[in-house]
């Protein structure tokens, strides 16, 4: 059966892999649908699927599960770590040492309470003590420093995310869109019950993954990096880019996942300072229109660099107010994509607030819409 760009686009069907692609929380993620039914239709045998905005890893895990090699690229690093953990398979034998791991940070958390936590190295960042209760920053550092001491590099990137996964829940921070510190009583030894609860559920997530891999060898990258220079990606290396950049003044990525990076020692500046198309950058630093098409234009030029002759870039994408403006994306990117030399296949599109993603209700406005262009890169 041949699907139309338009039936995958609509599709709402639920996946195997559901699980596990909800295993961290990540703004305006796409539907693993898209992704999955792509590449049923128009990938072939040995193909190489990009996503150059990979977000959770929604396109590589998708992928994997397909028998495709695959890679991912994003600036935010916990992007990419999540990535890379939803997309590398972990044997159920490996997956087994998290037992033990587990057992021990029990122990050694009921050891270092009875001490204070006088032995273990405590985190301090700015204005760490206004975000986390100080009981809540005792057990929090004892979790990093068992996790950095775990060597399997696989199992350590693993606790790391479970790590991230429950940083917001036991902070002081109201939710993850909502950046005010609220009074929530965190007791003792919730946060390490947390974490252990949340590595179980990963664990099961995990084993899911391995049965529903078809080939345990396929790989799939992950590269930390500016999609406006992907130089660590190879020309004429990739047959299907399948992303969904940033919708241009409607989010701010960094500060969503701010607290996490603080916790991992990530660079959150960096990341504020060079994501593209941020409502920092629109509607408090007044950038104008023009600076979203310079970098839709600059990614656009990448992507045609890396994808081989033919090859299909798949690009999901709303529409966008800037400076008071409605920004059609369809027409910004075909009219860029064209002065590059891509062929525009189809666009399929649908109002933005008919859609399964949960922005603010203040920018679903009724002119706004969501698209899903396909073009081709002739070289």
């Amino acid at each position: 059966m041949i699907r139309s760009l338009k039936s995958i686009f609509e599709n709402n069907e639920k996946l195997n892999s559901e699980n596990i692609h909800s295993m961290h929380a990540f703004p305006c993620k796409f539907p693993a649908s898209i992704p999955n039914l792509i590449i049923k239709e128009f990938a072939k045998k040995g193909d190489v699927i990009c996503d150059p905005f990979v977000g959770s890893g929604t396109t590589l895990l998708e992928s994997s599960l397909l028998g495709y090699k695959s890679v991912g690229i994003d600036i935010n690093p916990i992007a990419c770590l999540l990535s890379k953990v939803k997309s590398t398979p972990i044997s159920p034998v490996v997956l087994e040492k998290l037992s033990l791991i587990l057992v021990n940070i029990r122990k050694n958390y009921l050891k270092a309470s009875k001490q204070n936590f006088v032995s273990i190295p405590i985190v301090n960042f700015k204005s760490i003590d206004h975000w986390f209760q100080n009981n809540v920053i005792k057990e929090l550092s004892l979790l990093k420093n068992e996790i950095l001491q775990v060597s399997n590099q696989n199992l350590k990137d693993l606790l790391l995310i479970a790590f991230s996964s429950i940083i917001v829940r036991v902070s002081n921070q109201e939710s993850d869109t909502r950046y005010a510190a609220i009074k929530k009583n965190i007791k003792n030894g919730d946060t390490i019950r947390k974490f252990i609860d949340r590595v179980q559920e990963y664990k099961k997530s995990m084993k899911i993954f391995w049965n529903l891999l078809p080939n345990k060898k396929i790989n799939s990258g992950v590269v930390l990096s500016d999609t406006r220079d992907l130089k660590k990606i190879k020309n004429n290396s990739v047959d299907i880019i399948i992303t969904s950049p940033p919708y241009a003044n409607t989010y701010d990525y960094y500060l969503y996942h701010k607290q996490r990076k603080l916790w991992l020692d990530m660079d959150v500046v960096k990341t504020q300072n060079t994501e593209i198309g941020s409502r920092r950058e629109f509607s408090s630093l007044k950038e104008s229109p023009s600076k979203w098409e310079e970098d839709i234009t600059q990614c656009l030029k990448e992507f045609k660099r890396i994808t081989k002759q033919n090859g299909k870039i798949f690009i999901i994408i709303g529409d966008s107010i800037i400076n008071k403006k409605l920004i059609r994306s369809d027409f910004l990117f075909k009219d860029v994509a064209k002065k590059l030399g891509f062929i525009h296949i189809s666009t399929e599109s649908t109002l933005l607030k008919k859609h399964s993603r949960r922005f603010n209700p203040k920018f679903q406005t009724n002119d706004k819409k969501e698209h899903l262009i396909y073009f081709k890169n002739t070289k």
